[in-house]
């Protein structure tokens, strides 16, 4: 009789995970409407499959179910960031990309600042957490920011959308010296080596994730191209050879200590820069269309699963003061930290208000926490996830819901 049961419930998963792929293939034709929000579907089915009594990876009941969750939602990000630095026609300069450094130098350290405040002093938890926290829901998440990102290759990419594109290309790898200090934090406050923490996690980890990039994303460029590549051979593995850079960038990176997320997006943009109005560009768009489609097919499973998550445990867990902090880092600190992060320039003030207020949170805040609560012992963890949660949940619904209206209406660069 269990085994019929166990049997039925993955039968069930197997026909929940074919609706949301088959859920995916509606979305272009549901872009012209106003209010879709295929993500917060997915998350409300999960929910509903954690309530009727089906299975549920919790990474709250042990290590083991924390690591799958860290591991699937890594996997997620490194997709996305492969994508995102795919996309992005706008070649990097200090001049040209001044939204993005402006975003990244003041409103996510700010931003981090803030809600570690409102985290500590507001909800009352230990400094280690409250830094997670910040350190988490800092960073404009390059997975749900697809209905704010840039399209493909070559299309109309409005400076807005390159902006936010970038920041979350390049700020998950940047929020990475925070979750450090965090896990630091949570080991010892009195042995913490602040001056260890600078110079390792900080700007070591920094310049060899930037590095990494930089040589992997040449050296795979040349090869795509050279007589033995797939680029003048067949050009029938596309996917394989996005599989390949991604892992190879992020891989190595963290194999020298470097940042993987900051090595896989500079690795996807060094790639882009070589190929860039040059009769090998056709192949590196498909390279991001195929990209796209398997960061979909991941997200998919992990919005149901997230979905699970809080109807089976985090649903049980919040409290009012959550869900009020929650509106306050959505609502307040990311807008007015992201507006003043552009004081001084000659911005157009509807296009500062877009790029300050659609800092959607999500996938990464997902994969930091897991990876935090993975490295140490963290008070709180219950708290930690449903902050975090409400804060990407109502992200996903509101973001996702206003950006195909309010996002329509942008100048190109």
């Amino acid at each position: 009789m269990a085994e019929f049961i166990l049997n039925n419930q993955i039968a069930f998963y197997y026909s929940l995970i074919g609706l949301a792929f088959m859920g995916l293939t509606f979305q272009p034709a549901l872009r012209k409407h106003l209010f879709y929000n295929i993500p917060v579907l997915y998350i409300i089915m999960g929910i509903i499959a954690a309530r009727i009594g089906l299975p549920v990876i919790d990474p709250l009941n042990s290590h083991a179910e924390l690591k799958i969750i860290e591991h699937v939602s890594e996997l997620i990000v490194i997709i996305s960031l492969a994508g995102a630095g795919l996309a992005i026609d706008l070649k990097m300069g200090w001049r040209s990309w001044q939204p993005t450094w402006r975003l990244l130098l003041f409103a996510m350290p700010l931003t981090i600042i803030a809600v570690t405040g409102i985290s500590f002093y507001g909800l009352g938890l230990g400094l280690a957490s409250a830094v997670l926290i910040g350190a988490a829901l800092a960073p404009t998440d390059p997975v749900l920011a697809r209905s704010v990102s840039v399209g493909a290759p070559n299309s109309d990419q409005p400076g807005t959308k390159i902006a936010l594109t970038s920041e979350a290309g390049l700020n998950d790898g940047l929020a990475f010296p925070f979750i450090w200090l965090a896990i630091g934090l949570a080991i010892s406050v009195q042995d913490f080596d602040l001056v260890n923490w600078f110079t390792v996690d900080f700007l070591y980890r920094i310049v060899a994730g930037t590095l990494t990039g930089l040589i992997v994303g040449w050296t795979v460029s040349k090869i795509l191209f050279s007589r033995v590549g797939d680029a003048r051979n067949g050009r029938t593995n596309v996917a394989l050879f996005v599989l390949a850079a991604t892992f190879l960038a992020y891989g190595i990176a963290e194999f020298v200590h470097g940042y993987g997320f900051l090595s896989v997006f500079i690795a996807a943009r060094s790639g882009r820069a070589h190929t860039k109005d040059t009769k090998a560009e056709p192949y590196e768009n498909k390279a991001h269309e195929t990209a796209d489609q398997l960061e979909a097919i991941l997200l998919a499973v992990i919005l149901l699963w997230f979905g699970t998550f809080i109807g089976q445990t985090l649903w049980h867990v919040w409290t009012w003061e959550h869900l009020i902090a929650a509106l306050i880092i959505i609502f307040l600190v990311r807008p007015i930290l992201g507006w003043l992060s552009f004081a001084g320039t000659d911005i157009d003030q509807q296009d500062r208000f877009k790029m300050a207020f659609f800092g959607i949170r999500g996938m990464g805040s997902i994969f930091y926490i897991a990876f935090a609560l993975t490295h140490a012992e963290f008070e709180n963890p219950a708290q930690i996830w449903s902050i975090v949660s409400l804060a990407i949940i109502i992200s996903a619904l509101i973001h996702g819901s206003l950006a195909q209206k309010w996002m329509k209406d942008t100048k190109s660069t």
